[in-house]
């Protein structure tokens, strides 16, 4: 059992194992990770982590950081779970705590979601000095790494450091040190945007509710009308976004990517101000609060609030009348429209009225009637010339393969590598079976693991040769960065034949 430390105030998870890793001196991601969680393919999540479970049980001698308390105090997971649907919520939840395959990012939204994850873990160089009097260490704070969050809430801007949130090393955890800090000084920030930080802080630190999205749909049609921006029953999109731009300036809504269009019908603020089909990110509501309620907005009084509201059925949703109050009249006159035009032919020929009044009044009759005479959608032509498309792509790949064929120091050369290295969306890998010519190619050309790594045998072996150095088993294989644990049967046995050719020439 590893002997974690201690999380300190809102630390993330990802800092807790990383310190972990400095106290324990491991020299190796895999080890801590074997070390950890008894796996070597845990992923290095910042925000959202896996198995919290099983980093739960490494403190049973403190039963108050329970696998629950490491959710909520120190991961992202707070400021996600009340604006997704309970039920995703709740999967999510399961899956962070149990690790689950699935990826809590995208059951949350975080990966699709048009609020991006900063490139770099960022850090507040004037908290930092308080941590170190404190603590005598430095740990990544969980505010810090939250999407859209430029400021420290005491202090002034954040700072890039030099480790990647989304790195090529993905089960690498990195502790925060100076090694990993920039030399810069950090500018200040506007009143909004540190309120903005404190407001953020307070939904991390609230309580957990679940709320429908009936009830977020509820809760902003009453703000429009509460600050009069609506036109009788419509709201005022024009006005809010006026609102908007006045209060947060569109340069900075464009630096978080939330500019808003007025051009374009579906931009977020429009749909965020309609009916709720889908979920938006913590960002994109709380920027609406604060502009709307400024110095007098309680993020945790409002959660509340609209979870109380019992969100109201749709005014349409309502039964049948009466089989004696049915109009036959109105069925005869729609049967007959549909037999003349189809269903949706019906609608576009003077039919819509009716069709209103029976959906309204008699919809149960209406689906069923409409059902038989639903036309079988006719097969989309693709859009795009997978032929063309194919011999496209399979020319890049020859002509990258030409260029790294004699360069032994290369990656592996996997699907992925050839892919990302044409420029390729690897989205495309899912269409190999359309780009017969590509997956040719790659099945011929992709190293499998023993292949690369019997090259980074010979590599090590041609080095060796060149410096005059004796070929030892241990010598190769740590030049080659094999582990005994990592080397394949099939490597291991061309090492072995290496080595005693060698020895016996």
């Amino acid at each position: 059992m590893a002997c974690l430390p201690i999380p300190y105030r809102d630390e993330l998870v990802f800092s807790v194992i990383a310190r972990y890793g400095v106290y324990s001196l491991s020299l190796s991601s895999k080890l801590l990770l074997e070390d950890v969680f008894r796996s070597k393919t845990v992923v290095a999540s910042v925000a959202l982590p896996n198995h919290l479970q099983q980093i739960a049980a490494h403190y049973q001698h403190n039963p108050q950081l329970t696998a629950e308390r490491l959710l909520r105090k120190h991961t992202l997971y707070p400021l996600y779970s009340p604006f997704v649907h309970p039920d995703i919520a709740k999967r999510a939840k399961s899956n962070m705590l149990f690790g689950c395959e699935s990826s809590a990012e995208l059951q949350l939204g975080k990966a699709a979601s048009i609020v991006k994850s900063p490139l770099f873990l960022k850090y507040c160089p004037q908290c930092l000095a308080v941590q170190l009097d404190v603590h005598n260490e430095w740990y990544w704070h969980r505010l810090w790494q939250t999407p859209g969050v430029m400021s420290c809430p005491l202090h002034g801007a954040l700072l890039n450091s030099k480790v990647y949130v989304h790195s090529n090393q993905k089960h690498v955890f990195s502790p925060l040190n100076p090694v990993n800090v920039q030399t810069a000084i950090a500018q200040r920030i506007s009143k909004n945007h540190q309120r903005l930080s404190k407001h953020v802080q307070t939904l991390l630190d609230a309580p957990e509710v679940h709320i429908h999205p009936k009830q977020w749909s509820s809760f902003y049609r009453t703000v429009a009308h509460t600050l009069g921006l609506h036109r009788g029953k419509h709201i005022d999109h024009q006005g809010l976004s006026c609102l908007l731009n006045t209060y947060w300036g569109k340069s900075f809504l464009t630096q978080l990517g939330l500019n808003i269009d007025n051009n374009v019908e579906s931009n977020w603020l429009r749909t965020l101000f309609r009916k709720h089909r889908k979920s938006f990110s913590y960002l994109q509501h709380i920027l609406v609060w604060q502009a709307c309620f400024e110095e007098h907005l309680d993020p945790i009084a409002l959660l509340n609030d609209v979870a109380k509201d019992v969100y109201a059925e749709d005014l349409s949703r309502q039964t049948a009348l009466p089989t004696q109050s049915i109009d036959q009249d109105k069925r005869e006159q729609w049967q007959q429209a549909v037999v003349e035009f189809g269903v949706k032919g019906a609608r576009n020929n003077g039919f819509s009225g009716l069709y209103i009044w029976l959906y309204r009044y008699d919809r149960d009759w209406l689906l069923s009637f409409n059902q038989s005479y639903t036309q079988q959608r006719t097969k989309q032509l693709d859009k795009v010339d997978w032929h063309e498309r194919d011999l496209i792509y399979v020319k890049q790949f020859i002509k990258l393969r030409n260029a790294i064929e004699l360069n032994l120091q290369a990656p592996r050369l996997t699907k992925n590598w050839y892919f990302l290295q044409s420029n390729i969306s690897l989205s495309q890998i899912k269409h190999l079976k359309k780009l017969p010519l590509c997956k040719l190619f790659l099945n011929k050309f992709c190293e499998t693991i023993e292949e690369y790594q019997c090259r980074r045998i010979a590599v090590a072996c041609i080095f060796c040769d060149q410096h005059h150095q004796n070929y030892r088993h241990w010598h190769i294989q740590r030049l080659a960065r094999l582990s005994k644990d990592r080397i394949r049967p099939l490597t291991a046995e061309l090492l072995g034949c290496v080595v005693s050719n060698v020895s016996s020439g």
